[in-house]
């Protein structure tokens, strides 16, 4: 996410009407956290007594009076409006806009081809609006930026050709123990694949995908072949405020999320969700719409900002945690309804941020310690990694579990955000570290995490992968972490994950990888005992109890560095990885009996 003091805008001349939502705040805020945590505890008494979106309104939402005046208001100042459940979606013009909230709206050019509005100056609302408490950060400056990136050019890796792939997603169900596609389950009295049939998961991002690049990743593994069925396919596209198009640099972003849930959950109904870009504004009209339509019990997220741009660390003592603040809200209430909401943790290790010299001045900068946005949000699942290593045998396709690291690769100095300057001492690796903003939730509690007080990113792992070619400092032109002892000792083992794109198969790396591929895990789980809401306590209760000896259910011991420390904190917790890798059967509660995948491109593991 970026933000600079001078923007290279134009003033807005364009006609086209202008969305915004107008967020009013809640009733009852004290005893919304309480009822998350209760809801989506095991341990409570009202595990799982989720509430629709009409019964959060009842409960918590703005009274009915105040939601029917404000809109009555912006009608009669000429918006359209539809309200919902604690906020209210708004149209106008310019002109509408500028007046209601006195400042002055420049128009900025978007990566994906189309044009956002920042307003120039603090939004004040009149007063008939001011004494309700609405807001709106639809006109914030703030951006996001997706968590992958492409490392091989146009090929086909139709052989497996090393202990760290390119890897299929077949590779990766073998690897971390999913069970077998031909497992049958009964629920309600229906027998069923183990293949998150009943679930739907969503996908936010700020691009379109081709149904042809899904439809060519099954069939390189020869699905149809071993299925006898035909591949899924996305269940539905859903446009938030215009949507995207396959024109968005985001494209490769959107097929690999797209892509790597369909196939970990082929049997979910996968939900896109495209919004216009990754400003603050796109990202909480897309939640919104989520939480309100209530149609998905997961979401994935695999776009990421700097946390400490939100805080008075930057800007000059501004302090812009009100936007958290309303996306942790919306977290709560979708929370509350059910759904579980799965972000990556980010690429840049334990540096997230770049110092405040270059992100508002444009000078030369350096990374500093840090994490990322919406991963650090406690009521957030967020999902770092590895490179994963299986066994390898040339002429088979066997990939079972062989280890994995989590060392990262020092990068160049390189303009992040395309200011016109470097910035330095930059890593590649999974996100990880401790919140500047959130305090230490009740669920970390269960496991030694390293701080007493803050929240610690990540949650979780899976395969992220590594050596970002053009950014990665080479040795001998290798990735081995420059042969540090604290980096791995000179290890090389680095991994990629296959993605098809515009018909051609490339590699990609990114906890955007992960993120997606634990939320396909993640169906299989929701899909036997349905909503999960804020998934992070059943988690942190899995890994106190293997820790006790009562059963395994991730892969830990994972050792790692991420630019600033050892990541390996101790045996059940690592600043890259969480509490561990999944072995996915044990992770969702397959009984134990439920034979696991094998080889590739066969008929459990096609």
């Amino acid at each position: 996410m970026k933000r600079l003091l001078v923007i290279a805008s134009l003033l807005c001349t364009a006609a086209a009407p202008i969305s915004f939502d107008l967020l009013l705040p809640l009733r009852n805020r004290a005893q919304l956290d309480p009822f998350v945590a209760a809801v989506s505890d095991p341990a409570s008494p009202t595990y799982h007594h989720f509430l629709t979106p009409a019964g959060f309104g009842l409960r918590f939402g703005p009274d009915p009076a105040t939601i029917a005046r404000v809109t009555a208001v912006l009608r009669a100042r000429g918006f359209a409006v539809i309200p919902q459940t604690r906020s209210l979606h708004v149209t106008g013009t310019q002109a509408q806009i500028e007046q209601i909230f006195a400042t002055t709206l420049l128009s900025e050019p978007t990566d994906e081809g189309g044009t956002r509005h920042v307003a120039l100056a603090p939004l004040t609302l009149p007063a008939e609006l001011a004494d309700s408490g609405a807001i709106t950060f639809t006109f914030s400056p703030h951006r996001a930026h997706p968590h992958s990136r492409i490392i091989t050019g146009a090929m086909d890796p139709a052989n497996r050709q090393s202990a760290t792939g390119l890897y299929w997603w077949d590779d990766l169900k073998q690897a971390y123990a999913y069970p077998s596609l031909q497992t049958r389950i009964t629920i309600n009295n229906t027998p069923q694949k183990l293949d998150g049939t009943g679930t739907t998961l969503a996908v936010l991002m700020s691009s379109d995908v081709l149904n042809s690049d899904i439809a060519a990743i099954f069939a390189h593994e020869n699905w149809a072949a071993l299925t006898g069925t035909p591949p899924p396919t996305l269940a539905a596209r859903i446009a938030v405020n215009g949507g995207a198009t396959i024109a968005s640099p985001t494209f490769a972003e959107a097929s690999l999320d797209v892509q790597q849930a369909l196939t970990g959950a082929p049997g979910a109904a996968v939900v896109l969700y495209e919004i216009p870009d990754l400003s603050d504004g796109s990202i909480i009209a897309g939640t919104t719409a989520i939480v309100e339509q209530n149609a998905v019990d997961l979401v994935s997220a695999s776009f990421g900002a700097c946390e400490l741009e939100y805080t008075s660390f930057y800007a000059g003592g501004r302090n812009d945690v009100g936007v958290l603040a309303a996306e942790h809200e919306l977290f709560l209430q979708g929370n509350a309804q059910g759904i579980t909401f799965i972000a990556s943790s980010g690429d840049e290790g334990g540096r997230a941020c770049p110092s405040p010299a270059y992100t508002y001045n444009g000078a030369p900068g350096s990374f500093i310690t840090s994490v990322s946005v919406p991963a650090a949000d406690p009521n957030v699942t967020a999902v770092g990694g590895t490179n994963l290593v299986t066994t390898h045998t040339p002429g088979s396709l066997a990939s079972a579990y062989a280890g994995e690291n989590a060392w990262s690769d020092p990068e160049i100095p390189y303009d992040i955000y395309g200011l016109g300057e470097n910035v330095s001492g930059g890593v590649w690796g999974a996100g990880g570290g401790y919140s500047a903003v959130y305090g230490r939730p009740l669920y970390q509690r269960l496991v030694p995490t390293g701080s007493l007080t803050r929240r610690a990113v990540p949650d979780v792992g899976m395969q992220v992968g590594g050596c970002p070619l053009g950014l990665a400092r080479l040795q001998d032109g290798v990735c081995n972490g420059m042969n540090m002892a604290i980096n791995g000792h000179g290890n090389a083992q680095r991994s990629a994950v296959a993605v098809a794109l515009h018909g051609a198969l490339y590699g990609l790396i990114g906890t955007s990888v992960a993120a997606p591929e634990f939320a396909g895990a993640t169906a299989l789980l929701i899909q036997q005992q349905g909503r999960m809401g804020n998934l992070n306590p059943y988690l942190y209760t899995l890994a106190a109890r293997q820790a006790a000896g009562h059963g395994r259910y991730f892969h830990t011991g994972i050792p790692g560095y991420n630019g600033v420390v050892n990541t390996l904190l101790n045996p059940v917790f690592s600043l890259s990885v969480g509490l561990g890798t999944p072995l996915v059967s044990a992770y969702t509660g397959v009984p134990t009996n439920v034979p696991l995948t094998t080889s590739p491109q066969t008929p459990g593991n096609p």
